[in-house]
């Protein structure tokens, strides 16, 4: 990156970080937003425009993400920011394995399995033998979590300075992937996976942990659904599910 870039960059992190203070509180939240879902299309954008794979039903990794951090939260009383990385490995795992028998699909075969994903999992969420977990029709509520060490900031300045400091984390690490090994070989595929195939490149493979780092990024989008007022509590419930509206 030359100066210039990173010049700019940092007078736009140095922005998002005075914007809090500058705002309401209900403005924090919808700027809060617009990073989760900043986090949510990386996520798709690395599996649709850098792999070629199409996805319609990502709202489900998106509810696992949010139901994962709630279960641990209501259930196990874990800290707030440790459901980040259990988030990101459950999701990876499940959108990994449903791209292995994906890889059979293409095109329009692949975006309606997908989904179908997004559609059977509200249903799934509902089934009454998961209520004690999921809370059913209802969802889970939890209360936000609070500023830790004594900040002084409100819950939502802090889940909005957490959120800023995954995405840009999350954005590094997407920047690096796609300009490695891996992120050639997933334009390769895209391009012409015959050609890509014959250069020894495992397409199988590479499909697959594309679909995997993709859920996995959604999943972690998905464990933020703040309300707007900082003394509400959060849900988890089939409304986290884009694919459910």
């Amino acid at each position: 990156m030359t100066r210039r870039q990173l010049i700019l960059i940092a007078l736009l992190l140095l922005a998002a970080c005075v914007l809090p203070f500058a705002v309401s509180d209900y403005r924090v939240f919808q700027f809060n937003l617009v990073l989760v879902y900043a986090i949510a299309l990386l996520g798709l954008n690395m599996l649709t425009g850098y792999n070629g794979q199409i996805s319609l039903g990502h709202g489900a990794f998106y509810a696992i993400g949010a139901y994962c951090a709630a279960i641990l939260m209501d259930k196990y009383g874990v800290p707030y920011w440790a459901t980040l990385p259990v988030a990101a490995i459950v999701c990876l795992v499940v959108g990994f394995l449903f791209g292995l028998p994906a890889l059979r699909l293409e095109g329009l075969y692949l975006a309606l399995a997908t989904f179908a994903l997004g559609v059977s999992l509200p249903h799934l969420l509902k089934y009454h033998h998961l209520e004690k977990w999921t809370g059913g029709v209802q969802g889970i509520v939890i209360t936000k979590p609070e500023p830790p060490f004594g900040l002084p900031i409100n819950a939502d300045q802090w889940l909005y300075y957490f959120t800023l400091a995954v995405a840009v984390l999350m954005f590094v690490l997407a920047w690096n992937m796609l300009r490695g090994r891996i992120g050639r070989a997933m334009m390769a595929i895209r391009d012409q996976h015959i050609a890509a195939e014959a250069m020894g490149i495992n397409t199988a493979m590479v499909k697959s942990l594309a679909f995997g780092v993709s859920a996995m990024y959604t999943g972690v989008a998905g464990r933020w659904a703040p309300s707007p007022s900082s003394s509400s509590p959060r849900t988890a419930s089939t409304s986290s599910c884009p694919s459910c509206s």
